[in-house]
């Protein structure tokens, strides 16, 4: 589940996301404000991998984060079955979310549902509210400035039937391998194409800027998303953008990648990208996407970024910082997904992952949760720590979880760590649920 932490960080870019809406305090039994939440809700439901709406927070006040709700709002809305039914008489099928109460840094109160994108068909309007709703609506949050609207283009209609389509193809897929049946083969990958693919790397971060340079001085991950064949025209060139924009993917806190709308996305001919610098908040990456359907992505460990959390200090005698157990498992498993909606919308028969953990000497492997201690010392003296995984598309479409766990006991074993694949499973779904 969200937390304070996130949510602020969010805030503190004074302005909202795709994936987050901040609406003031209201209380549960008016039902103008009411009718406000149901549609923003309804809107992040039909937005892949859901939404947060934050509630007691004014949109021209996101950076004071205030005024915060009032302690009967707070009581109110943290009620979870009170505020399902009164979403529930505006939406079919209901809104699925979690409540999350939470205290600011500043003292503001606030409540945060966290919705889930919708299961099988989008969210309906199934009631009118004069002004607000309309009745066999369906609300959206489209590109370009966060709101809540009804479904404004064509685009945005193609983008939610898109969703529910492939939802529909995966569910077909997972049961095809439940069956034991086959779910494509493997193509392997030459050393012709695996040289096209570095070379293509090494020019697109050629000329690192600073916010590069920062990235390299610290621990970070180093990833590579690549199709099975190298085809410099794979992708559009009109459509390199919207790969990355449309396919990007939020389990919790931020996005991977995290494409700032704020800034422009700098085009190289062949291939476009952007450098985040933590300016704001502690978070930096730079992300580059290639009209051959190879993906780059530099992410700061946040370990480097948030030392102040107890929680993330390395205790082993010399070590000289840490990696955190958690923070590993989810970014891969959200690299996986990425690569599988990448793959999806490239039509590629299989694809590889290759990813690196950079700047680690003398680093220990923490858990990084005091509830979930490591009871041993796993230092690493290598500064580098490489996985892959190559796989059809079918089978990343059908298990992305099980590649990024792959993928992440690649990299655990080698620091000692052995742990079974269902643990960390257990572990990834009880901190989202936490």
């Amino acid at each position: 589940m969200v937390t304070s932490v996130e949510v602020e960080e969010i805030l503190a870019l004074g302005h909202e996301l795709r994936s987050f809406e901040a609406k003031g305090p209201g209380d549960l039994s008016d039902k103008h404000f009411c009718a406000k939440i149901a549609r923003a809700a309804m809107a992040m439901g039909n937005l892949r991998d859901g939404g947060l709406v934050c509630l007691g927070i004014e949109d021209a006040q996101l950076t004071a984060m205030t005024p915060g709700l009032s302690p009967q709002q707070l009581s109110e809305w943290s009620d979870y079955n009170n505020v399902h039914d009164a979403l529930a008489r505006y939406s079919e099928p209901p809104v699925a979310f979690h409540v999350a109460p939470l205290k600011l840094a500043n003292g503001s109160d606030i409540v945060v549902l966290e919705v889930s994108e919708f299961d099988q068909v989008p969210h309906v309007c199934k009631k009118d509210y004069p002004g607000e709703l309309q009745q066999g609506v369906v609300y959206v949050r489209p590109h370009g400035k966060p709101q809540s609207l009804a479904v404004p283009t064509a685009a945005d209609m193609r983008e939610l039937l898109d969703l529910a389509v492939t939802k529909g193809v995966r569910e077909f897929i997972r049961r095809i391998g439940d069956a034991g049946l086959s779910l494509g083969a493997i193509k392997s990958v030459d050393a012709a194409t695996r040289d096209a693919f570095a070379a293509e790397a090494e020019i697109a971060w050629a000329d690192p800027s600073a916010v590069q340079e920062f990235i390299l001085s610290k621990g970070h991950f180093d990833v590579s998303i690549r199709p099975s064949t190298f085809d410099p025209t794979q992708v559009h060139s009109a459509a390199v953008e919207s790969l990355v924009v449309n396919n990007a993917v939020r389990l919790r806190g931020w996005p991977m990648p995290f494409v700032d709308h704020q800034n422009p996305i700098v085009r190289h001919g062949d291939w476009v990208g952007q450098d985040i610098e933590a300016r704001v908040v502690p978070h930096s990456e730079a992300w580059r996407a290639c009209e051959s359907g190879q993906f780059l992505h530099r992410r700061v460990f946040k370990v480097d970024l948030a030392a102040t959390d107890g929680q993330l200090q390395a205790d082993a005698q010399g070590a000289t910082g840490a990696v955190v157990v958690w923070e590993v498992l989810f970014y891969l498993i959200e690299v996986a997904e990425f690569a599988a909606r990448m793959a999806t919308t490239m039509g590629t028969d299989s694809i590889s992952i290759e990813v690196s953990l950079e700047g680690i000497a003398g680093r220990q492997l923490i858990s990084g949760d005091w509830n979930r201690e490591l009871h041993d010392d796993y230092l690493i003296h290598t500064d580098r720590l490489e996985a892959s995984e190559t796989c059809s598309t079918a089978e990343l479409l059908a298990n992305p979880r099980g590649v990024g766990v792959a993928l992440a006991q690649t990299l655990f074993k080698r620091f000692g760590l052995d742990l079974p694949d269902q643990v960390l499973i257990d572990w990834q779904e009880k901190t989202l649920q936490a």
